[in-house]
């Protein structure tokens, strides 16, 4: 067995050896036809595409309000709120005294509810490639009941991850609140990460042969668009490794611009790796593409051990091509490459293990093929005979192609550092 760890910033070389499908296609995005076990509350959707506005937060744990970004209400149902009236454990912002608390964590200890409230400071990292030094390793359990919460205790913005940081073998713990560089969850089954910036990106993975579920991603932002050659966000299966159910619930990233003169394919999501990746759910998410796209979903090997089960869900999400971000809100800066695809989602998954709903795509898709849509508008006109959907249908909307700053701003509001903090409290 190989064992070998990946990163989610090797692609190029990873496709090589992936399924050849995946490498016709050059990368794909790929949806779920149901939530990723009980790692999120899923509210009922509308029957129109609309945006909602900023919750009212207070103690009590507020009600999932269906939106196309954050708005303070996306989180993970297995972990307690911020509020609620749990066993609380204040510790010094450092690595090692946010371990030893969850050292001290028992399995009742977390079915009653533990939250480690982190006082202000900063916290340092070793990296977030696959070789990288973990920060924090071998901790929690996934079989725990509830997740044990770790946050600032004063607040959002009092902590913060100052370098690259990853998390190996994390279980069982949601990170809240906590903004970051680049973080990498390696492992990190039933983990996740809440209410926070990062300014490069966050990563989920699978390495070591393991078989790693129900990582979620909740109102995670990268709202500062770049000139760079790396993807921000991954979702990244090893040589004999297994990735699924996972979520992206109430996410917001900004596109990423290649520089002038570099050749690297560059998406804002990518799924990859020689190993089997699948069950991905974008909710309540959007995502402004890079220079290739804004999903990019691989595609199936064939001896997938959970081949004929959801590749992909797109559930009440925005997905643009570039051309559409530049548009829209993100002008392009003078030494970047000008997109000469307009295209939202590039690979192909799995064949009719693809769902759509209430959501918008702008810009084209590779010749994927999708089990089910529903209530979903699509700027691409040939959608409707190259995506062929064995339930429901595309709905072209011509008038698509002509949005701007308005529609979106009106759809989607500007994640500033004024508005999450309106929303994080």
């Amino acid at each position: 067995m190989n064992t070998d760890p990946i990163s989610r910033r090797s692609f190029v070389r990873l496709l090589a050896v992936a399924a050849p499908a995946a490498a016709t296609a050059m990368c794909a995005p790929a949806q779920t036809a149901a939530s990723p076990s009980a790692t999120a509350s899923v509210p009922s959707a509308s029957s129109v595409p609309t945006a909602a506005p900023a919750a009212i937060v207070g103690t009590a744990r507020p009600a999932v309000i269906r939106s196309f970004g954050p708005n303070g209400t996306h989180w993970p149902a297995h972990t307690p709120w911020i509020g609620d009236a749990v066993t609380t454990v204040e510790v010094d912002c450092t690595w090692a005294a946010i371990r030893t608390a969850l050292l001290a964590v028992t399995a009742s200890k977390a079915a009653a509810g533990v939250h480690i409230k982190v006082r202000p400071g900063t916290l340092p990292g070793l990296g977030a490639s696959s070789g990288s030094k973990a920060v924090l390793q071998g901790l929690g359990s996934a079989q725990w009941s509830k997740n044990v919460l770790v946050s600032p205790r004063d607040g959002w913005g009092s902590v913060v991850i100052t370098e690259p940081a990853r998390l190996r073998e994390v279980y069982g713990v949601t990170f809240a609140r906590i903004n970051g560089v680049d973080v990498l969850l390696t492992n990190c089954t039933r983990s996740a990460w809440a209410q926070s910036t990062m300014s490069d990106g966050l990563s989920m993975a699978s390495s070591y042969g393991a078989t790693t579920r129900e990582c979620g991603a909740y109102e995670i932002v990268m709202s500062n668009a770049k000139s760079d050659i790396s993807d921000p966000l991954g979702y990244a299966a090893g040589a004999d490794c297994v990735l699924i159910d996972s979520v992206w619930d109430g996410c917001y990233s900004a596109p990423v611009f290649r520089p002038t003169g570099a050749t690297d394919h560059v998406d804002t999501i990518q799924m990859y790796g020689s190993g089997w990746y699948r069950g991905l759910t974008v909710r309540d998410t959007t995502f402004f593409g890079s220079l290739n796209c804004a999903l990019q979903i691989g595609g199936m090997r064939s001896d997938d051990p959970n081949k004929g089960t959801p590749f992909l869900v797109l559930d009440h999400s925005i997905i643009t091509s570039q051309a559409t971000a530049i548009n829209a809100r993100y002008p392009k800066p003078a030494d970047a490459d000008t997109p000469q695809l307009a295209q939202a989602i590039n690979g192909i998954g799995e064949d009719f293990q693809l769902y759509a709903k209430d959501s918008y795509i702008f810009g084209s898709m590779y010749r994927s093929k999708w089990g089910g849509v529903s209530n979903t508008k699509v700027s691409y006109a040939e959608a409707t005979t190259r995506n062929p959907v064995a339930s429901g249908r595309w709905t072209y909307d011509s008038s698509m192609a002509s949005w701007g700053t308005s529609q979106f701003d009106a759809l989607v509001p500007s994640p500033t550092d004024a508005y999450l903090k309106s929303i994080w409290k």
